[in-house]
């Protein structure tokens, strides 16, 4: 479970990584962000996220804006305080039939940009509960990468206006996660990000561990 991330990389090179991928990019705001580095990105933190312009439509370009991480489902009526669940994460296994992620997945997916997440693990195997190793994990040979997302807007009593929030995909840990921790966020890099948004395209299965060697990990 992924519960800490950053994002480092300075707008331009995103721009430039949807440029190379042909894939129009604009704003919600309208213009672009001031948008500073931030290397420790936590749940009900905003954070960047990209989301496609026509969502039948995923190669018209996609709309960056900022949503609040940890996904509030559209059926939530109470206030935000009371939506208990731990939505930051959706497991890939269950993202298609879980009540709180199936519409998103069938409707409303995203990308998440980023630089870098961590993962924790116990100093001993023994505790658990003791002192943890903080794992510092990026993608090989890439300055940014996309968490596949969910992202949905619920109307919860006494939020002014809507809110919009989002969750990670999680998977099986990968060969180069196994070691530090059971499970790892879904990375999607290049053209796997453009498919992820396509609602006619793989769908479930881009939802897979990371290939052995694509991911750099290192305590922090």
């Amino acid at each position: 479970m992924c519960n800490a991330y950053g994002f480092n990389a300075p707008i331009s090179r995103l721009i430039d990584v949807f440029r190379q991928l042909d894939l129009p990019m604009t704003w919600a705001e309208g213009s672009v962000p001031n948008l500073p580095p931030r290397d420790l990105i936590r749940p009900t933190d905003p954070a960047p996220v990209l989301r496609p312009l026509a969502p039948a439509a995923a190669g018209e370009g996609v709309v960056f804006s900022e949503m609040r991480w940890w996904l509030v489902p559209f059926f939530h009526k109470g206030g935000v305080k009371d939506w208990k669940a731990l939505t930051t994460n959706a497991r890939s296994e269950s993202i298609d039939t879980t009540a709180t992620f199936r519409e998103p997945y069938r409707r409303r997916r995203c990308l998440v940009p980023a630089t870098h997440f961590f993962e924790w693990s116990p100093l001993d195997p023994a505790r658990p509960k003791g002192p943890k190793t903080r794992w510092r994990v990026t993608a090989a040979g890439e300055e940014i990468f996309f968490f596949a997302g969910l992202w949905d807007r619920a109307r919860p009593a006494g939020h002014e206006g809507a809110l919009e929030s989002f969750a990670l995909a999680t998977c099986a840990a990968g060969a180069d996660m196994a070691p530090h921790h059971p499970r790892q966020p879904v990375i999607l890099t290049g053209r796997q990000a453009v498919d992820w948004l396509r609602l006619d395209g793989p769908g479930k299965a881009l939802l897979s561990p990371s290939p052995a060697g694509t991911l750099h990990v290192a305590a922090d």
